[in-house]
């Protein structure tokens, strides 16, 4: 039996074992789409409100860097406090080595389908089993026994796993759209609902939502000074400014396009464009950057637990130093890699250490255009792939002949463009907005405004395909 043939079995075996949502066997109308996916979303809510058992309650309010909450739609010390983290690394690792041809799949084919989702789902277990031995061992959760650690490792590693059958369930045509993007856009959407209303009363005397706020002070109940620009990153008015011309900004550059004209062979008549987005890799490289950024924070806090706690290793201290708040019940990063990779937040923590913001964007840009360049290669989005696909489908760029080279070479000269720009601008936005104070982070609306594109498409599919079935083949449907 060859190596390749050895995987293939042993994966078909394992996909066997493993819980799994099946196709719906009949046609799922709209309304019930929605409803299954309203019920997915209301699951994973409900698990992102509920404690893990066993957790001292002083450490109950325990968080991650916002940055890793909003990405990954984790809330620490709760049901999803890996959130979908280790789905996402394990598609993005996989989706890498496949486009490489390092692993050699046809996606095409439904048999290499099924084996790059049940490659998918063990790589997202062992990543599992390496994250929640992180936030175990690293102490995220405080001070704990053995017994609690076993008991709040299995509940992550079970939560994960249930996650995972969500998000099928989503996407396996019983939702709409898919369950990691849906996650994702509710949790953004939820930081910016607390950021506006919460009732909280902090300690600077005001609330914590910016709208009560700002009525305490038209009420003369506080003071209107330090609400322009509030310290520890609470909601401000400059935040609540940023946030609504980011929005507006946003949904503009999603509708950008570059258009390159193109003709149908047979007809030379017909004249049509290709367009091209301005964000043609879309938020990947961000997602991309997080992963390589989350990772490197986790692996520094179970080092720095297990072996530096004193911040006396000085090899050890170039991935990062840590300090314990007590207080808060958070594993706060004081240097090295991971002090950088994750940036402060509010202008008033940007003037208090310039160098570490000016790091943090720097590496941000920088991953951010590396990997759009990247993905565009390996992701099927190369000008050689464009051509190949133009040319299949029966056109040519007017003027030049109809061959797969000449093409590649002209639409090379727009995907390198908007490549590079794309990835500026999503590395800029995600960077320097959180300095702003940005509701939900600059990175959080990036993906909920793309998500919500996307699902404002889909639910227009869905609409027309309900209404003329017969469109359904040319939308992409089965």
């Amino acid at each position: 039996m060859s190596e390749s043939s050895a995987v293939r079995t042993f994966l078909d075996r394992f996909s066997r074992i493993l819980p799994e949502i099946k196709k719906p066997g009949r046609k799922v109308g709209l309304t019930e789409k929605l409803a299954w996916t309203a019920l997915a979303l209301i699951i994973y809510v409900w698990m992102g409100h509920t404690f893990l058992y066993g957790l001292p309650a002083t450490q109950q309010t325990g968080q991650n860097p916002i940055l890793l909450n909003i990405v990954f739609a984790q809330k620490v010390g709760t049901l999803i406090t890996l959130g979908i983290g280790p789905i996402v690394t394990a598609g993005l690792i996989l989706q890498l080595l496949v486009g490489a041809e390092i692993i050699k799949l046809d996606l095409k084919k439904s048999e290499d389908r099924a084996l790059f989702t049940s490659a998918s789902k063990l790589l997202a277990l062992i990543i599992t089993l390496f994250q929640g031995a992180a936030y175990v061992l690293a102490g995220f959760f405080g001070p704990t026994t053995t017994t609690q650690n076993i008991l709040i490792f299995i509940q992550l590693f079970l939560a994960t796993m249930l996650v995972m059958l969500l998000d099928e369930l989503v996407q396996k045509g019983w939702g709409l759209g898919s369950g990691i993007s849906l996650f994702i856009a509710a949790g953004v959407a939820e930081e910016i609902f607390v950021s506006l209303f919460s009732p909280i009363g902090l300690p600077d005397g005001y609330f914590q939502g910016i709208v009560p706020a700002i009525i305490q002070v038209f009420t003369g109940r506080a003071a209107p000074e330090g609400l322009m620009l509030r310290r520890a990153g609470y909601p401000d008015l400059i935040g609540l400014i940023t946030t609504a011309l980011l929005i507006l900004s946003l949904i503009y550059i999603e509708a950008i396009r570059v258009e390159i004209p193109i003709s149908y062979a047979k007809y030379s008549g017909y004249r049509a464009k290709y367009p091209v987005k301005l964000l043609y890799v879309s938020n990947v490289p961000i997602i991309f950057a997080t992963t390589i950024f989350s990772n490197i924070y986790y692996l520094g806090s179970l080092l720095w637990n297990r072996f530096n706690p004193n911040n006396d290793n000085p090899l050890l201290n170039i991935i990062g130093t840590y300090t314990y708040n007590q207080q808060a019940g958070t594993l706060i990063p004081t240097g090295g890699l991971a002090y950088y990779v994750i940036g402060p937040r509010g202008l008033a923590n940007v003037m208090a250490d310039p160098v570490r913001a000016l790091a943090h964007a720097a590496l941000l840009i920088l991953f951010a255009v590396v990997f759009a360049k990247f993905w565009v290669q390996i992701g099927g989005l190369g000008p050689r792939k464009v051509a190949e696909q133009l040319v299949e489908a029966g056109m040519q760029v007017p003027g030049f002949r109809r061959s797969p080279e000449i093409i590649a070479k002209i639409v090379e000269k727009y995907i390198s463009t908007v490549t590079v720009l794309g990835g500026l601008i999503v590395g800029v936005i995600a960077s320097v907005a959180d300095y702003l104070n940005v509701f939900g982070t600059g990175i959080g609306l990036l993906l909920m405004i793309g998500i919500l594109h996307q699902y404002y498409q889909a639910l227009i599919r869905e609409r027309l395909t309900e209404i003329y079935p017969s469109l359904k083949r040319f939308l992409g449907g089965e």
